[in-house]
């Protein structure tokens, strides 16, 4: 049979839907390529779409017990790149329905919320109807979860979630110890126009994808730990005077 297209979109998405479904599913590579009896190699190529035909994809859906239909549906399901108006309301409202939805948009199933977030079976069941009906999220067949938002979305400059987001989130990543041996991060000084401001915005953006991308491949690897890292980039212009008033 003929490998299936890797340079396809829609091969290129079916092959992103099932890396997140064998992530959520927790089962490593390792593991998969053993119940398969192919070698690990092989297996790491089909998952990049290298030699894969359509039925080492049957096959790898059976081993996880995922529906093919159902993969091929979310692949192809839409997704909007921007809220709306309404959709942003009801999340600014509700902190606990904006972190379930901000989960789940992070590829992330119901088990998930209960046993790491901790989170009451019955409580996530209720938000995540809510989701549904705000046409946030979509619920499969067997209950698998699917955003409908782009991951990359982007909230109202001024509106219900940037002002719920300043009101808590800012302050909770602010607060924590940038000094503590698990925090990562680079700090400069750097004199830039407005323009200039603009465009390292846009590097950010790029950033950001490119870090999911490398959250996905860190899953797919089935590494011993993972926990929830923060992520906060920012560039703003610097008070000058604020700096220096205990100089002298």
């Amino acid at each position: 049979m003929a490998n299936l297209p890797s340079e396809s979109p829609a091969v290129a998405n079916l092959l992103l839907e099932l890396r997140r479904t064998l992530r959520a599913s927790g089962v490593t590579v390792a593991e998969l390529a053993k119940q398969l009896d192919v070698a690990e190699p092989t297996l790491w190529r089909w998952l990049r779409g290298q030699g894969l035909t359509l039925v080492g994809l049957s096959r790898i859906c059976d081993a996880i017990g995922l529906d093919f239909r159902d993969l091929v549906e979310r692949s192809q399901g839409p997704e909007t790149d921007r809220f709306s108006l309404r959709q942003e309301r009801f999340l600014a409202a509700d902190r606990e329905l904006a972190l379930i939805f901000f989960v789940v948009l992070n590829g992330e199933q119901r088990q998930s919320l209960i046993d790491e977030f901790g989170l009451d079976a019955v409580r996530v069941d209720q938000h995540i109807e809510r989701l549904r009906r705000l046409g946030l999220i979509s619920v499969g067949p067997r209950g698998r979860l699917r955003p409908l938002i782009s991951r990359t979305a982007r909230w109202r400059r001024g509106g219900p979630l940037a002002v719920a987001f300043e009101r808590t989130v800012k302050g909770f990543f602010l607060s924590m110890d940038f000094g503590a041996e698990d925090a990562l991060y680079v700090s400069d000084m750097i004199r830039l126009s407005d323009f200039g401001r603009k465009r390292v915005h846009a590097l950010f953006e790029k950033l950001r994808s490119d870090i999911h991308m490398v959250a996905e491949q860190d899953a797919v690897a089935g590494l011993d730990r993972y926990d929830w890292s923060a992520l906060f980039m920012l560039v703003r212009p610097l008070d000058v005077a604020e700096v220096t008033k205990d100089l002298n």
